[in-house]
């Protein structure tokens, strides 16, 4: 009877076996689920380029310069718009002249109110208040230079006493009113202050601006010589305002 030969090898060969199919089963099964023996790669973000500071500011500075120049435009054209709008006013109010073109001057600054404006040439109209130089124009005329004239000292215990020595110190902006005998009221602001010689008599014209003006005459010692009382009297101080 011949015996068998122990069956060990052929059992060790089956462990083997078995250990590596396990291992290369494992293998694969990583395989299908990504899995990767070696480290895994970082995914990388795309950088955003950002614009540099100086460009930025550049920007912001550029908006803001075309915001201010937008502003600004748009309050000039309510500027003129609200100048034209006046400018219709003004014409819309269309003064009646009045009968009698006797009319009364106010000037809050020197304390003089409702004085007589007398239309003549004359001294009589001079001691009476103030005199209306009958060559230039009126209020109620569109583009007149209404010319009043003054004694600086005139006649004590009379209108014309002392009516314009104040005069030299009306400034710009000063306010001055006219009233003519319909009760309507002109008003006005001192926009030029002149000396001038008792011959340059074109102070009296229209102004060339086309605005309606008023003007205080008085006289004066010397050019720049405002507080000396006389005797000479050599240029004349004009005060310019114009319609408001």
């Amino acid at each position: 009877m011949q015996k068998r030969r122990p069956r060990t090898g052929f059992y060790i060969f089956v462990g083997v076996a078995v250990v590596a199919l396990g291992w290369l089963a494992y293998l694969g099964l990583g395989s299908a689920l990504g899995g990767s023996s070696g480290p895994v790669d970082r995914v990388q973000t795309p950088a955003v380029e950002t614009p540099p500071a100086a460009v930025s500011e550049k920007r912001a500075d550029e908006a803001r310069a075309e915001e201010q120049a937008a502003r600004e435009r748009a309050a000039g054209e309510r500027a003129a718009e609200e100048e034209k709008a006046a400018a219709e006013e003004r014409e819309a109010e269309v003064a009646v002249a009045p009968d009698d073109p006797t009319m009364y001057l106010t000037v809050p600054a020197l304390g003089i109110e409702n004085v007589p404006v007398i239309n003549e040439d004359s001294e009589y109209a001079l001691e009476a208040g103030t005199q209306h130089v009958t060559s230039s124009g009126f209020p109620w005329q569109e583009g007149a230079n209404t010319y009043i004239a003054g004694h600086r000292v005139g006649y004590p215990g009379t209108p014309s006493d002392r009516i314009f020595y104040d005069l030299p110190r009306l400034g710009a902006g000063d306010e001055i009113t006219l009233t003519d005998s319909n009760g309507t009221v002109y008003n006005y602001a001192v926009t030029n202050i002149l000396e001038v010689s008792p011959t340059d008599i074109w102070v009296m014209d229209p102004p060339s601006s086309g605005n309606d003006m008023v003007s205080l005459q008085t006289c004066i010692e010397d050019f720049g010589d405002y507080w000396t009382e006389g005797p000479n009297w050599l240029a004349r101080y004009v005060v310019q305002a114009e319609r408001v």
